[in-house]
């Protein structure tokens, strides 16, 4: 397989998963870790990768590239704080930005169809997280910039529950996640900022 092709591949799993490691990658393509670590210098270099502890991550758009908006979050219109958001690519080539993950997954479960990749950060860790590969935390006893009821996302489960042994709460999958937080929404006297942004 050419460089070329091992590169495109890269960059597909990382669409996929958000974060990979070294290693997997290695294992996954057949090579040898150096001639990932060859591939993967030529993506960090061409800015469409960043490396982080233990492995690599899509590298985030900038906040004024087209199709981001201007720092709103495209559901609810708040502000976009960089450690809660969620990014949605489409298949048009569109490019939403959520303030949180309890917008991306409204967003998701009211949208007419699904985006190519949604990716958010660790909440603890900071790395980029493929949304469907990722764990939730809902109902946590700590207060955040993410709107009500909150959902905070998580790379992996066992960070997730060490979390919730210390500030409580519930974790879910993508799929659990999505369906969770409408039921919560769904609730008397919930509100949120959707609410105060005129949206029902």
């Amino acid at each position: 397989m050419l460089p070329a092709e091992r590169q495109k591949k890269i960059l597909s799993w990382l669409q996929q998963e958000g974060h990979l490691k070294i290693s997997d990658l290695s294992r996954r393509l057949q090579v040898s870790e150096m001639t990932v670590h060859r591939d993967v210098r030529v993506l960090v270099d061409q800015g469409r990768v960043v490396k982080t502890y233990g492995g690599i991550s899509l590298a985030s758009p900038p906040v004024d590239a087209p199709g981001r908006g201007s720092g709103t979050c495209a559901y609810c219109r708040r502000p976009v704080d960089d450690r809660l958001s969620m990014t949605a690519n489409h298949t048009d080539g569109s490019v939403e930005t959520y303030c949180c993950p309890h917008c991306a997954l409204l967003a998701c479960a009211q949208g007419p169809s699904q985006p190519r990749s949604l990716l958010g950060r660790d909440f603890l860790l900071g790395h980029t997280v493929g949304a469907a590969a990722g764990w939730y935390v809902m109902g946590a006893d700590m207060p955040t910039l993410c709107c009500e009821p909150q959902a905070l996302l998580f790379g992996e489960r066992q960070d997730a529950e060490r979390f919730v042994r210390g500030f409580g709460g519930e974790i879910f999958d993508f799929d659990e996640a999505t369906r969770e937080i409408q039921l919560r929404m769904n609730r008397p006297n919930t509100a949120c900022c959707h609410q105060e942004a005129g949206r029902e």
